[in-house]
């Protein structure tokens, strides 16, 4: 039976959390090696989704440019589409939220840009390219969120 939950990441996970980043990051989107692993200088909050003891997602929190930028946003291949991100992406942002965070800013691709639209998220600007393909930034608040919390089964139109 699979167990599924999901948790801050510990100092032992940061080896399998950057393993996870380098293959999505660099061997699928083509992000260059170097740019995947500077990640850890920003000292970033991390999340994880662990399925039976294996991180097969990861989520990121960390300052840049006085504010709270949200990313590092991925899920092992062979499990997407199984809402493991959403899942993921709604407790990452209820724990930042309930650090006291208002708002928080993104540069999402697609998929993420859908997924955190019925959380609340809007759409801050055009798509711009992004190594292989292109992200778009978008801010989520804390009360659109809350609001949308409300309703995420059928989901939330902003």
């Amino acid at each position: 039976m699979e167990s599924l939950r999901y948790r801050k990441a510990r100092t032992e996970d940061m080896e399998a959390v950057m393993a996870l980043q380098t293959a999505v990051f660099h061997g699928e989107q083509l992000i260059p090696r170097d740019a995947v692993e500077a990640f850890l200088a920003m000292e970033p909050q991390c999340w994880v989704a662990e399925l039976d003891g294996v991180i097969v997602g990861t989520a990121a929190a960390w300052h840049e440019g006085g504010q709270l930028h949200w990313g590092r946003f991925i899920v092992t291949k062979a499990l997407r589409g199984r809402h493991i991100g959403t899942k993921l992406a709604a407790f990452t942002f209820a724990e930042l939220f309930a650090q006291g965070i208002d708002s928080i800013f993104m540069e999402a691709r697609d998929t993420t840009v859908a997924i955190v639209g019925k959380m609340g998220g809007t759409v801050a600007g055009e798509p711009v390219p992004f190594y292989k393909g292109t992200v778009t930034p978008v801010w989520i608040t804390r009360a659109a969120f809350a609001r949308c919390s409300q309703e995420m089964q059928n989901g939330c139109s902003s």
